[in-house]
């Protein structure tokens, strides 16, 4: 099930990211089941060409969140790029984000005690998300 309360999720994701949570710039997608959070999107600093998005997860995702949080990104807010930031040490998440479909485009060496920043890019045209093999119903979040 869908749950988009950012109040709650942001810090849940925030926690397993290793980052501060902003709620005044950001909103957030979950997934519930068994009233368990299973996994969380943040999506932060919206400038209508990109957004960056932080993503926790515990439990396999499914098609549907697949496509809601790729589709909330680019068919609702019309970003062209989707920036994930992984700290290089954290291999299940660079793994995780070139799965996905990401791919890394940029370094920023030495800003982390642990290693570098990487900065993962999906692309609309990338996506293999959107569009009628992951579903075509919109879900949007909401802002509370």
């Amino acid at each position: 099930m869908l749950f988009t309360d950012k109040a709650i999720l942001g810090p849940w994701i925030a926690q397993r990211c290793n980052a501060v949570f902003t709620p005044d710039n950001s909103s957030t997608l979950g997934w519930v089941k068994n009233g368990k959070i299973t996994a969380g999107v943040w999506y932060e600093d919206y400038n209508q060409v990109s957004v960056t998005t932080h993503i926790a997860i515990e439990e396999p995702l499914t098609r549907k969140y697949l496509n809601v949080i790729f589709d909330y990104p680019f068919e609702q807010l019309g970003v062209k790029n989707i920036i994930a930031p992984v700290i290089s040490d954290n291999v299940l998440s660079i793994d995780f984000v070139k799965k996905l479909g990401f791919e890394e485009k940029a370094r920023l060496l030495d800003v982390f005690p642990t290693g570098d920043l990487l900065f993962f890019v999906m692309t609309k045209d990338k996506c293999k998300y959107i569009g009628e093999r992951y579903g075509k119903r919109r879900i949007s979040p909401t802002t509370t």
